[in-house]
């Protein structure tokens, strides 16, 4: 059976296409008791499930939807039924968690950036560094965001903007890239020849190698700056002098 299952499928074929043993009966007695009775479960995609609950009391009852990542629905082992109190907290734990999945892939797909961009632009949205680590573990886990590609992909961005080695791999790294997700962009780095787009930013931003020694030395710690090393930085003195 395909794990894609449309939005009104019975919750016992859900479990059962998900390897979780099916509940019998409904919950129409149950919703009648004092507590918190889960009524539907019905998956959205193969992403996520919606829950329908009723909190009911002598007075009455109230019914709300909750929404929950598919792992983490089959994770806490629902059945339609009466739930137990202490799942109520857990519920809205996942369901928050669910909300910030989604918005991490909003902003993912607006702005590709690191796993560890995507936590901290949840937190500063208001959501707790707990829930925003969780969310963050289902986008790595289902493969959304390749994290070598994008990183790659800023490599080639920085180098042509005439950037220097040192400071492409800065930048990687204060947009939250680890050394697991560099390698890509580190064997790309070696094709570069730094020397040559050193000399390139030289003729374009002064012209030539000023004659005197103290323009020389700004010009150097300029090219520094951009991330060049002392090597780059010789070599692209004589491209620079043997053109002129």
């Amino acid at each position: 059976m395909s794990d894609k299952l449309t939005f009104g499928r019975d919750i016992n074929e859900f479990l059962r296409a998900h390897g979780t043993p099916a509940v019998n009966g409904g919950a129409s007695e149950s919703a009648d008791q004092y507590g918190i009775c889960l009524l539907s479960a019905k998956p959205s995609g193969d992403e996520r499930v919606i829950l329908t609950i009723s909190v009911s009391n002598p007075s009455g009852s109230e019914e709300t939807e909750m929404v929950l990542l598919t792992e983490h629905f089959r994770e806490m082992n629902l059945s339609v039924g009466m739930l137990d109190a202490e799942a109520m907290p857990e519920l809205e734990y996942w369901s928050e968690v669910a909300r910030a999945y989604f918005s991490a892939c909003s902003s993912f797909a607006y702005t590709p950036s690191s796993l560890s961009t995507l936590r901290k632009k949840l937190i500063q949205k208001g959501f707790s560094k707990d829930v925003a680590s969780d969310a963050i573990a289902s986008v790595k886990s289902r493969g959304f965001v390749d994290e070598g590609q994008i990183a790659l992909r800023r490599a080639q961005l920085c180098v042509d903007k005439k950037w220097g080695r040192s400071r492409v791999l800065m930048k990687l790294r204060e947009e939250g890239f680890d050394e697991d997700s560099l390698g890509e962009a580190r064997k790309f780095l070696a094709t570069v020849n730094f020397a040559e787009n050193c000399a390139a930013l030289i003729k374009r931003k002064f012209g030539n190698i000023p004659d005197d020694r103290h323009e020389r030395e700004l010009m150097c710690a300029s090219l520094s700056r951009m991330g060049y090393s002392a090597a780059d930085i010789r070599a692209a003195h004589e491209i620079v002098r043997k053109q002129s």
